[in-house]
């Protein structure tokens, strides 16, 4: 027979399974309870009113709350536009201004350049004539115009003359030769007699500022001019038109052989 300690452990071991065998079976018994109380639960209509209302608050709140989002949003863009537009009246007015400064300049420059030619007005440039040390270069325009142009300069008609631009290392290179008469009548009876200098090589052109010195080569390179040459200062273009006719254009700036 067992000892009295013996048996007693053997008992609790016993009631101790008994007691866990008792657990999960009441645990067991809570689940099916909890299981059939849910069902019945989710099959009630009420219970089924409140989800779908407590579902249906949720979303509205959240639409209301997105849309309020949007609104936001949509407002700063609507600000964001306004600010565009005006930067862009800002600009349209800026490119405005500066297309009226930039015709002023333009007219302004124009008038400046036409000063600028009056004041040239009495000079011619001969180029052509070979450069010697110790030349005078009064002595050879009156030779000149006396042995070529048939035109006696009296002393006194030259104002000044010298050659112009940077000395020329080249021996074949002669630099142009720059004269003012005292009168303007003497340039241009010097200027109408200047054909007879053809295939000498000695050329005589009216001394040009640098802007229609660069308007005149546009106008030898337009391929519709026939001929061009300038008077006191102003390039004349001869146009050949479609009928066959030429016409004479007084070419001004850049625009007027666009026109051409």
């Amino acid at each position: 027979m067992a000892s009295g300690p013996a048996r007693r452990t053997t008992q609790t071991r016993t009631q101790t399974k008994k007691a866990a065998s008792h657990d999960e079976s009441l645990a067991d018994s809570i689940d099916d309870i909890a299981a059939k109380v849910t069902q019945k639960i989710i099959e009630d209509a009420g219970f089924k009113y409140i989800l779908r209302l407590i579902v249906s608050t949720a979303i509205t709140d959240k639409l209301d709350d997105l849309r309020q989002r949007i609104e936001h949003q949509e407002g700063k863009l609507f600000d964001l536009e306004r600010v565009i537009e005006d930067k862009d009246a800002q600009l349209r007015s800026l490119n405005d201004t500066l297309k009226d400064v930039e015709n002023i300049c333009s007219k302004h420059q124009t008038i400046i350049n036409d000063l600028e030619q009056y004041s040239r007005r009495n000079n011619i440039r001969i180029t052509g004539i070979p450069e010697s040390q110790d030349e005078v270069t009064d002595d050879i325009v009156k030779k000149l115009a006396a042995e070529k142009l048939d035109i006696n300069l009296p002393e006194g008609s030259i104002d000044r003359s010298h050659r112009v631009g940077k000395r020329l290392r080249s021996p074949s290179g002669h630099r142009a030769i720059m004269v003012k008469f005292v009168s303007s009548r003497t340039k241009v009876d010097i200027m109408k007699v200047k054909r007879k200098l053809k295939a000498t090589g000695i050329v005589i052109r009216e001394d040009l500022t640098k802007d229609n010195l660069a308007l005149l080569k546009k106008t030898r390179e337009h391929t519709k001019k026939n001929n061009c040459w300038t008077v006191d200062g102003r390039i004349v273009a001869l146009v050949r038109e479609s009928n066959g006719i030429d016409r004479k254009v007084n070419i001004r700036t850049s625009r007027d052989l666009s026109t051409v």
